[in-house]
């Protein structure tokens, strides 16, 4: 299975991982449907901007073909300094975990920190 990348684009194909809410924090979409051109025009309607500044998307990790990547996935790494990681409790309800690049590398930690995380466009 190829791993999934948590804070991907908003490009033909992704899944809605989740809406930023209330504070910057993700309120995740455990089952959020695949970014067609419909749901694309309806979720352009709704924000002022890119689609990424109210919107998380998943799509397949790019590897080689992104910036945090080398050999391991860097943007966990950049999520922990620019976010506090919050004290043990329950996750998030995730409709990814099973094949998450973050969860495969850090588990709950990586589950922790990432409704804070804002995807940049």
């Amino acid at each position: 299975m190829k791993a999934t990348c948590p804070s991907g684009q908003a490009t033909p194909g992704a899944t809605l991982l989740g809406i930023m809410g209330p504070g910057g924090r993700v309120v995740f979409t455990p089952h959020g449907p695949t970014l067609t051109p419909t749901l694309r025009t309806h979720l352009e309607s709704q924000v002022d901007g890119p689609l990424e500044s109210r919107y998380r998307f998943a799509t397949p990790c790019a590897t080689t073909g992104c910036a945090f990547w080398d050999g391991a996935c860097r943007a966990l790494d950049a999520a922990h300094e620019d976010y506090p990681t919050p004290a043990d409790g329950p996750l998030a309800e995730c409709g990814i975990r099973d094949s998450c690049r973050w969860w495969s590398q850090e588990g709950p930690s990586a589950c922790a920190v990432c409704p804070q995380v804002s995807t940049r466009a």
